[in-house]
């Protein structure tokens, strides 16, 4: 934990008239003063923004701000650039092959219908998804915090404590934009959302590979969140390391261990 200590020094005559002198030790937890002092701690220093998450309930909106807006800029840029034809082309390319003439047809009927609702679509699952997914995540650590008798967040707390922890996903996006604005075509891949993927840094997997979905998936600014996780989890209660690591990760690994077995099989 962040945490500053300040030695006080304080000298005192005893009955016999010797000078005494008493080293005192305190500690103080160090924390994030402004929301916006936290924006820049999340990344630099996480203890003390999530220390002062503790005490600032209204920071969440904040970070909710920062993680919808940069989301919707990126879309928005996204789809005001990209070919709406080469997405299309993209979704038929990713259709199993195992769909017979007649739902093919189907599907690609209901791409070219969809085509002018792709961003809206986008951005509102896209938004939706983020509200869930805290939720969830609230719920579980709101569960798992009960261990601590010490702690008393409310699920509000949780929430926030997730959405702060989602931090890296603007990073995400910025490095989305950037590759947008330095494509220099309008044929721009679906992928590029997932650009720091296990997938795409490493495995290069097929569209088709039942591995392909999950190795999307998994990436940098995902494995930076859950660390993210278990630093909070070491600040807002009193689990030890090796614990909050594992109830920090824990949600991630069930989801991802799950995933790869139906994709085994």
């Amino acid at each position: 934990m962040s945490k500053c200590v300040i030695y006080i020094f304080n000298t005192t005559q005893n009955k016999t008239g010797n000078i005494q002198t008493l080293k005192l030790k305190r500690t103080y937890s160090m924390k994030s003063a402004t929301v916006f002092g936290a924006i820049t701690d999340i990344f630099l220093s996480p203890t003390k923004a999530f220390n002062g998450l503790k005490e600032a309930k209204g920071w969440s909106w904040t970070a909710l701000a920062f993680i919808l807006g940069s989301m919707i800029v990126g879309m928005s840029l996204f789809y005001g650039t990209a070919d709406p034809q080469f997405l299309i082309d993209q979704q038929i390319s990713a259709l199993s092959p195992d769909l017979s003439a007649q739902e093919r047809d189907g599907a690609i009927q209901g791409f070219e219908m969809m085509q002018g609702m792709m961003q809206w679509f986008a951005i509102g699952g896209g938004a939706v998804a983020i509200i869930v997914y805290t939720a969830i995540f609230a719920l579980y650590f709101l569960l798992i915090s009960k261990m601590d008798p010490e702690s008393n967040q409310s699920f509000g707390d949780w929430f926030s404590f997730n959405l702060w922890a989602q931090m890296p996903a603007i990073f995400n996006w910025i490095g989305v934009i950037i590759l947008i604005v330095t494509a220099g075509t309008d044929q721009l891949s679906l992928t590029i959302f997932n650009f720091a993927s296990l997938n795409q840094l490493v495995l290069g997997l097929d569209v088709h590979s039942p591995f392909y979905a999950l190795t999307e998936n998994i990436g940098v600014f995902a494995i930076w969140g859950i660390a993210l996780s278990v630093i909070g989890l070491r600040s807002w209660t009193n689990f030890s390391t090796s614990k909050a690591v594992i109830f920090g990760t824990l949600p991630s690994v069930l989801i991802w261990g799950i995933w790869f077995i139906i994709a085994l099989v």
